[in-house]
């Protein structure tokens, strides 16, 4: 009578040491109770697993388990294995292969396990196996790959739900350019100890590789569970670690995906958690983002915007667009705002607000600048020969450029160059600008002063240090937002606004610009109640430099 697998289940059940049976690729076809309490498993869910689900062949020997069974039908071997428990602690085994062989034909395997290495220093130093990151002691990228198809497994067999997070370090590079590496190396492992102190134990937390951790949260109930612990994780993270006398601080974002609501594959699933966190980073940090369909368009969209960014700054795409500023007493053009616009091979001419926030992420930002701004002044000479008028430039700085100092570098030589006098350049800033940086801010308007910049204030009203900030700080003209200025013709508070910017304007010897002007009304409030310079679509859009030339010639009065 041949032998078949049930007979084999039986008589094997109740032996004291680790059994189970193999099939010929390496699929666990029977467990017995001693196998699965050597590897803190229930037998219902390690029967059916793969060998390479359940355990990780050491480093040093062949990675390629149906080798080694083909290998195991002819003669019997012992391999050294490891296994994460339910803790996620790793256990190094001896695993013994032997076929089993009925009247010439092979049956399946005996795969006996037995906690006692071949090698006796392997549990003092599992960092051999390289399934541990030698820094935070973590579980590193290979043994959370490993560890991610049998959680999937496991999940799918019993119907279960489980959460895979990607975390990424916010302002972690700041630490590490201002205090050095070993400064960034105890953060890391502050943070690791935070994580497993967070997490529940059966969670799989892993350093995949710098500032990157994932983490698989196992068998949740519901997303307001995952959304929690997301909270705690940030809170936890955002708190300063201190070594001697440094403080360092960091946060993080958190990208989420779910299984099997968003992926069935391990890839995927962590494909999806790291593009939710990407939105979570993109958004500004210190927050999570759980993965969407919608989500991964949006990304989508963002990332063939990063590729032709690049491909757009190398076939010299970016130009400026030039609004005038009309003086209505002289009705002349007092100046011209320098806007950057990107000439897209297919979309046409876009506006910054469509690339900017994007350039700036990627880092591509200052490459925009120097291309917008080297045209700029280059037409800026153009005009004065053509125009014989030299008309002021406005040049709209953003935050992060405000404090680096290559931005006025770059203003700098582009003025030598063209022989521009320093007092014809205006430079823009925004209230939220002034009030990123206290320690740095005098020192970055002290130096426009004193290369002879007027100093303009963008988006005045909408920040909330204005007072302040016009009493110490050495500003010379407000442009009124133009949030305030759309609404003049039937919103009376926005009327009361305006009017008491003028007033403080006037009040402290500043100048004002209304921006946004679209219509004759409010063209006419605003001169009414003293403000005479302005610009907007009432007068002209932004125009290309020949358009712009075409604008001043069309319009004498405006020069002369």
């Amino acid at each position: 009578m041949p032998i078949d697998i049930k007979q084999l289940s039986q008589a094997y059940q109740y032996l004291p040491d680790a059994t189970g049976l193999v099939d010929d690729t390496g699929n666990i076809l029977f467990i017995n109770q001693a196998f699965a309490e050597l590897i803190d498993a229930d037998t219902r869910v390690t029967t059916q697993d793969s060998l390479a689900q359940v355990f990780l062949l050491r480093k040093s020997q062949s990675n390629d388990w149906q080798s080694l069974l083909n290998t195991a039908i002819d003669q019997s071997c012992t391999v050294e294995v490891v296994i994460a428990n339910k803790s996620n602690h790793l256990v190094s085994c001896r695993l013994h292969l032997q076929s089993i062989v009925d009247e010439g034909r092979f049956v399946c395997f005996l795969a006996r396990l037995s906690n006692k290495s071949i090698n006796a220093s392997l549990d003092e130093n599992l960092t051999t196996l390289a399934y541990r990151d030698s820094l935070t002691g973590l579980a590193n990228r290979y043994l959370f790959s490993q560890l991610f198809d049998h959680e999937i497994s496991q999940s799918q067999r019993l119907n279960k739900r489980f959460a895979v997070l990607f975390l990424d370090l916010d302002k972690f590079k700041k630490v590490n350019d201002s205090m050095g590496h070993d400064a960034g190396d105890e953060v890391l492992c502050a943070v690791a100890e935070r994580l497993q102190k967070s997490l529940r134990k059966s969670d799989l937390i892993a350093r995949m590789g710098g500032d990157e951790f994932a983490i698989i949260m196992s068998n949740i109930k519901d997303s307001e569970t995952v959304s929690k612990v997301s909270d705690k994780l940030i809170r936890e993270i955002k708190k300063p670690v201190k070594s001697g006398a440094n403080v360092m601080e960091v946060g993080c974002s958190i990208g989420i995906s779910i299984y099997p609501d968003n992926a069935l594959t391990a890839e995927s699933l962590l494909q999806h958690a790291d593009a939710a966190m990407y939105r979570a980073k993109h958004d500004g940090g210190n927050r999570y983002q759980f993965f969407s369909d919608a989500l991964n368009q949006e990304l989508n969209d963002i990332r063939v915007v990063e590729q032709e960014l690049q491909q757009g700054l190398i076939d010299d795409q970016f130009v400026p667009y030039f609004q005038p500023v009309i003086d209505l007493r002289s009705n002349r053009v007092v100046g011209v705002e320098c806007l950057a616009r990107w000439k897209h091979p297919k979309r046409g001419v876009l506006a910054a607000v469509e690339f900017i926030d994007v350039a700036e992420k990627k880092g591509l930002i200052k490459d925009v600048f120097n291309q917008v701004l080297t045209q700029a002044f280059e037409q800026i000479d153009d005009w004065t020969l053509s125009l014989n008028e030299r008309i002021p430039l406005s040049i709209n700085i953003s935050n992060k450029q405000f404090y680096q100092h290559n931005t006025f570098d770059l203003i700098d030589q582009l003025i030598a160059k063209y022989k521009v006098p320093s007092d014809a350049i205006r430079i823009e800033v925004t209230e939220s600008t002034l009030q990123e940086s206290e320690t740095d801010l005098l020192e970055h308007l002290k130096r426009i002063k004193t290369s002879g910049f007027s100093i303009t204030l963008d988006d005045f009203g909408t920040g909330y240090s204005s007072l302040r900030y016009l009493q110490q700080l050495p500003v010379d003209t407000l442009k009124i937002d133009r949030s305030f200025v759309r609404n003049l013709d039937n919103n009376p508070h926005d009327k009361i606004i305006v009017k008491a910017i003028i007033q403080l304007a006037e009040t402290l010897g500043i100048s004002v610009v209304a921006e946004g002007v679209e219509t004759a009304l409010q063209s006419e409030f605003l001169e009414q109640n003293k403000c005479f310079i302005m610009q907007g679509y009432f007068f002209s859009e932004p125009l290309s430099s020949n358009d712009f030339e075409a604008f001043i010639k069309s319009k004498p009065s405006l020069t002369k």
